[in-house]
């Protein structure tokens, strides 16, 4: 396994399904994930928890959620949902303490594929 691989695998699900979703093609998974957003999504998305623009927020964590999601950050891409879940219920509480959790588990997994680039 790539370096990369190993840097993120304590991010990652369910391995086989992983493979099986990128249909053998870890090449093309690393390629995908280094191309993942970095700090300027977590700004877009603090920008719009401070002013409580749920319209923006939720487009921006959506599309976290399915990066996320199609490249094997299974715990990452449920941390996602309920942030998802949270804002169209409006529980400002649950959005911040989810979205707190999430913006810190994806920042960490940026910091690696960083170290990697």
């Amino acid at each position: 396994m790539s370096e990369l691989y190993v840097k993120l695998k304590p991010f990652l699900g369910d391995e086989q399904k992983l493979i099986e979703r990128m249909a053998g093609r870890m090449d093309l998974w690393e390629e995908c994930v280094l191309l993942f957003p970095g700090p300027e999504l977590i700004e877009k998305t603090d920008s719009a928890l401070r002013e409580e623009d749920g319209t923006v927020l939720y487009q921006e964590v959506h599309r976290l959620k399915g990066n996320l999601a199609n490249f094997g950050f299974d715990r990452a891409a449920e941390k996602a949902f309920t942030v998802l879940q949270a804002i169209k219920e409006k529980d400002m509480g649950i959005v911040r303490q989810s979205y707190t959790e999430l913006r810190e588990e994806y920042l960490q997994i940026t910091e690696r594929i960083g170290e990697v680039k």
